[in-house]
């Protein structure tokens, strides 16, 4: 019994080293390499960044008195000119603060000149020698402070004029309406903050973007780099800006930094549009001749190319209306791509090339060239960052070649980048050179686990 034991296990033996042999024997030429050629071409480094759209010069519109709104002359989508009314403030309290003031303007002017009568008089009454120095003195004491008072009344009387004012609202600049933030009869309270009542977006045919960029990627942000951006509402369409504003305020936010980055885009037509419409260049856009009016319940309806059917409950019947026909509205979100760099007709490889390391699928001869591949579940030895499936966490800045079927090592410089290809330069790279990328799918012994054992003890040893 124990010598059958004794010849199965070296039989057993026998067929393990055998099968150990092939598989160190046949495992380099099991492996598929993966390659690619250096060639020339161009890249283009982009960065990108989520950002909002607001129009150019956008004007919140407030009041700086107190009040009950007792009308409104404009409502969403207006078209509005500088200096026109477009919203009234109960103007009683005010205009009771103005007679006040007028009054007491009446009353400082009177007292000042019995203040200069007296002093005239007492003046004729000191030279004759009729009064002391000192009673003289009080009478132009009287006057200097009769005179101060007047002064008083004069800009009470201009505050009052001003306040009253400030109950007319007026456009601030031509634009479009596009928040109306009260209603007629509401209370506004101006005094603690301004109260705003509309926002009115000077030129919609001219937007920008705010984007939060990143502190790794803002010092690669310029001012009049080009970059692109697309929106929700259109996402085949691409629309072109300009970076106009690098904002060196820092936004922190839960420890993350960013930086406001402003581009400057062109409003352009929607991509469906009614006859005509193409034409227009902003919310200013020449109209048609007037259409007949026609009547909606009690509403009369607006010009042509304004909305036929106005809902708004503040425009007078036959006011002009924006209409809606340029496709990027305040608040859109863009997804933003700012280019950085471009550089064309120049040696590049695919990025894998410069990140892969082919010291985790074959032992190098030179220990110089690559990090040992770990064994088990030992980490990497040191200089080698091998990751994963024959990555790297960074750039070595060398390619890897084909030398007698052995991988090699070629230093190279690495450049711009733009995800999938990488610039590379240097004496030892040349157009048409293949690098090794990755490996393919490995056999089934070298595939196995890393210890060319492993497999075979586990079915060997049992009977």
């Amino acid at each position: 019994m124990k010598r059958k034991t004794w010849m199965g296990l070296a039989g057993g033996l026998v067929v393990l080293a055998g099968s150990t042999f092939l598989v160190l024997r046949g495992s380099k030429e099991e492996i598929k390499w993966r390659t690619a050629k250096v060639d020339k071409g161009s890249i283009t480094q982009r960065i990108t960044a989520t950002g909002t759209l607001n129009a150019l010069i956008q004007v919140p519109v407030g009041t700086q008195v107190s009040g009950v709104v007792t009308s409104l002359t404009a409502d969403f989508s207006s078209l509005v000119k500088k200096g026109q009314i477009i919203g009234q403030i109960d103007p009683t309290p005010w205009l009771t603060s103005l007679k006040a003031a007028q009054a007491a303007l009446q009353s400082a002017t009177d007292t000042k000149a019995n203040a200069q009568i007296v002093y005239q008089r007492n003046l004729e009454l000191w030279k004759a020698k009729l009064i002391s120095d000192n009673d003289l003195d009080g009478f132009k004491l009287a006057l200097q402070v009769a005179t101060a008072n007047l002064e008083t009344a004069r800009a009470g009387l201009a505050t009052a004029k001003t306040n009253l004012g400030y109950c007319t609202l007026k456009a601030p600049v031509d634009g479009v309406v596009v928040a109306r933030l009260v209603d007629v009869g509401q209370t506004v309270a101006a005094s603690f903050a301004t109260p705003n009542v509309f926002t009115i977006a000077q030129d919609l045919s001219k937007m920008k973007v705010y984007a939060a960029i990143d502190e790794a990627d803002i010092g690669q942000v310029r001012v009049g780099q080009r970059a692109f951006f697309t929106v929700e509402s259109y996402p085949d369409k691409q629309f072109k800006g300009v970076v106009s504003e690098v904002q060196l305020n820092p936004v922190i936010t839960n420890n993350v930094v960013t930086y406001n980055v402003v581009m400057e885009v062109d409003n352009e037509p929607r991509t469906t549009y009614t006859p005509g419409s193409d034409k227009a260049a902003g919310a200013t856009m020449p109209q048609p001749a007037p259409a007949p009016a026609r009547k909606s319940g009690v509403l009369a309806l607006g010009q042509a190319g304004t909305l036929e059917y106005t809902t708004a409950r503040y425009m007078p019947p036959g006011s002009p209306v924006y209409n809606g026909n340029l496709a990027l509205f305040p608040g859109m979100t863009a997804d933003c791509s700012i280019v950085t760099n471009r550089k064309e007709n120049i040696l590049r490889v695919p990025s894998a090339a410069i990140r892969f390391n082919p010291a985790s699928f074959v032992a190098m001869d030179e220990p110089k060239a690559a990090a040992a591949a770990p064994q088990g579940g030992a980490k990497p030895a040191a200089g080698g960052n091998v990751v994963s499936r024959g990555l790297v966490a960074r750039h070595e800045e060398r390619l890897w070649i084909l030398v007698n079927g052995k991988p090699r090592p070629v230093t190279v410089k690495a450049g711009v980048s733009d995800g999938m290809f990488t610039e590379v330069s240097g004496d030892n790279v040349s157009e048409g050179m293949v690098v090794l990328t990755g490996v393919g799918e490995f056999k089934k012994t070298a595939s196995s686990s890393s210890s060319p054992l492993g497999g075979g003890m586990g079915g060997g040893m049992h009977h």
